[in-house]
């Protein structure tokens, strides 16, 4: 008998309007790429662990290719910053998992929007997941946040 670990992940995606009124919502399931895999196995293994090391980005950007495990980067970021807060009462679960909540505002992000992913580092650095989505675009009259769950 094995144990298999299979990461996952999904996400909603929330366009408001500048009084929080929501424009669109869209639910999308997530590609975790082979460096993100690496990252968190080397993350378990006590020679590997980078204790500086954490998912603690979000990315959002204009490419629409569809997500490959073997992908690195956006395939055309526009906007990465710190993610707000996170969700770990679900890590007891069966399934085990967390999530991660950023929300850009209305000066952030002003384009056509179609892929979002998570990283370690505030520019380049490791990318744990990626995912493409109905384009959406985005203006200084909108607020736009992303609910980001990762699950075994």
């Amino acid at each position: 008998m094995q144990d298999v670990i299979r990461m996952r992940g999904c996400l909603e995606i929330v366009l408001g309007d500048s009084n929080g009124k929501v424009l669109d919502r869209q639910v999308i399931n997530n590609t975790i790429v082979i460096a993100g895999r690496r990252w968190v196995l080397q993350q378990i293994a006590s020679s590997e662990i980078n204790t500086a090391e954490s998912i603690a980005y979000m990315a959002v950007g204009t490419g629409t290719s569809a997500p490959a495990t073997g992908d690195t980067a956006l395939g055309g970021e526009s906007s990465r910053i710190a993610i707000q807060s996170f969700n770990t009462a679900n890590l007891t679960s069966n399934p085990p998992s967390w999530q991660a909540q950023a929300s850009w505002a209305t000066n952030q992000a002003n384009t056509t929007l179609g892929e979002v992913a998570l990283f370690v580092t505030d520019s380049s650095g490791v990318m744990l997941g990626r995912a493409t989505f109905t384009t959406i675009n985005k203006t200084t009259s909108n607020t736009f946040s992303i609910s980001y769950t990762v699950s075994n």
